[in-house]
């Protein structure tokens, strides 16, 4: 009896060991050919493959060819039932289609960069030239409008939508900065020329306040920006402009504890010291403030 049942219980573990063989043998040429078809896809028909062959990046170009041939090779080994071979190929397909569209994740993040950046800009200019515009009016001198070029300005802005319009966003980048460049030291000199922004018409000191705050969060999503694209010239520059948004920070909380206690007179004060630093952090930066 006990050799009886310890015959049944060898037959037994002999047939599950030959039925898991045949069973994982029978899922292979399956798992591959499932790999085989999803390369195929990939490289034919994928987004990526689209955009690839849509695009100028010869590099790109040539690592989508070289991942079409190891499709082939893939499934020419498969169809032999060389499914290790098959493996490799498919393997170093895979790699190739990673390699290329992390480039292309890459491309376009750079590009959102430059777009955010280019919205930032072009909103830090449109602000300044309204606020510009209505130091002018207050005082009504000619001398006040003359500090600006109101038609290079303009010209400089036109050109930069252009550009930015036809893609080139590094050059639409760089015409916006220099317009804002343009309308930072035109403010700068009525400034100096002792026209402040406290003696336009707000209607009340805390409407005035809520203007400084809105005029420093611009500098600093600006300077952000810039800092994001790692475009400081120098560690020493790059420790500077740190310091000085360090410095904003703490100025804007005593600016607005300030305001919270009614004291908008010493918040605004506080807000135009800081501001002013920012923009000198800006210059430093190389956003040509």
């Amino acid at each position: 009896m006990v050799s009886t049942l310890r015959s049944v219980l060898i037959a037994l573990l002999l047939f599950a060991a030959v039925g898991g063989s045949v069973h994982a043998a029978s899922e292979k040429p399956g798992s591959v050919y499932n790999k085989v078809k999803f390369l195929d896809w990939l490289v034919h028909s994928s987004p990526v493959s689209v955009r690839i062959e849509k695009s100028d990046d010869e590099e790109a170009k040539q690592q989508l060819k070289r991942a079409r041939e190891m499709w082939e090779q893939a499934s020419e080994h498969s169809e032999k039932e060389e499914f290790e071979l098959a493996e490799v190929h498919i393997s170093e397909g895979l790699k190739l289609m990673t390699k290329v569209s992390r480039k292309f994740k890459d491309q376009d993040r750079v590009k959102q960069a430059r777009i955010d950046l280019y919205k930032q800009v072009k909103g830090h200019v449109e602000m300044f030239v309204v606020v510009f515009d209505r130091i002018a009016d207050e005082k009504g001198g000619d001398h006040i409008r003359k500090m600006l070029d109101r038609e290079k300005i303009d010209s400089l802005m036109a050109t930069a939508e252009e550009q930015y319009a036809d893609g080139d966003l590094a050059m639409a980048n760089h015409l916006m900065r220099q317009a804002a460049d343009m309308v930072d030291h035109a403010l700068s000199n009525a400034r100096h020329e002792e026209v402040l922004l406290r003696e336009l018409s707000f209607e009340s000191l805390e409407e005035e306040y809520a203007y400084e705050v809105q005029r420093n969060e611009s500098y600093v999503m600006i300077i952000d920006m810039l800092q994001k694209k790692k475009t400081a010239k120098s560690q020493a520059s790059a420790s500077f402009v740190q310091k000085m948004i360090d410095a904003n920070a703490k100025m804007r909380q005593q600016a607005d504890a300030a305001a919270e206690k009614g004291d908008f007179e010493e918040g605004i004060a506080l807000l135009e010291k800081s501001t002013d630093k920012l923009s000198r952090a800006l210059r430093v930066s190389g956003a040509s403030f």
